[in-house]
């Protein structure tokens, strides 16, 4: 009789299905993106961030050939001044002017790669301190530029940027 019972008990646990786990998808990842509801971000590989050192590598050196070779077709910038930037040859005119006229040198200071959960975007929010000339004197601004990564180009990017103020060493050096 209790083998009985026993196989029974078997035979009404198995016929019933285990309990449903919660449909919800847990959200992974942290932050947010309003255009697009419900994206989250991880980080990202620092494959992203190599090639975001070899871009600004070929910056420092001017050479617009591998810039231009790193740029997607489609390029987009926003510029910390309104202005933007779209297409390779434009990309490349605005530098080649801007290379001539103040000989900008970046510095990356801090990177972050970071992905979308939902929609696989791969991009880095980084920090540089670029010095250049302008009117003959070396200025120094900081700029966090973040930027879409796809298929190893960069596709897009947008620049905020920031003055240094003097020193009070630089401002009596200077008054002298």
């Amino acid at each position: 009789m209790k083998k009985l019972m026993l196989i029974l008990i078997v035979l009404i646990t198995a016929c019933n299905p285990p309990a449903e786990k919660e449909s919800k998808k847990v959200q992974e990842g942290a932050g947010f993106f309003l255009p697009i509801e419900g994206e989250t971000f991880v980080v990202a590989t620092d494959s992203i961030t190599n090639i975001w050192k070899d871009y600004i590598k070929a910056h420092n050196e001017q050479d617009l050939e591998a810039i231009m070779a790193m740029n997607s077709d489609s390029i987009k910038i926003d510029g910390p001044d309104g202005r933007i930037i779209k297409g390779k040859e434009m990309h490349k005119a605005a530098l080649s002017e801007w290379f001539a006229a103040q000989n900008p040198k970046w510095t990356i200071y801090w990177a972050m790669p970071y992905k979308a959960v939902n929609g696989g975007e791969e991009w880095i929010i980084a920090g540089h301190q670029v010095k250049m000339m302008v009117d003959g004197k070396e200025v120094t601004k900081l700029q966090m530029i973040d930027g879409e990564i796809a298929n190893g180009k960069i596709t897009r990017f947008y620049v905020y940027s920031k003055d240094v103020a003097t020193t009070e060493k630089e401002e009596v050096q200077a008054a002298e």
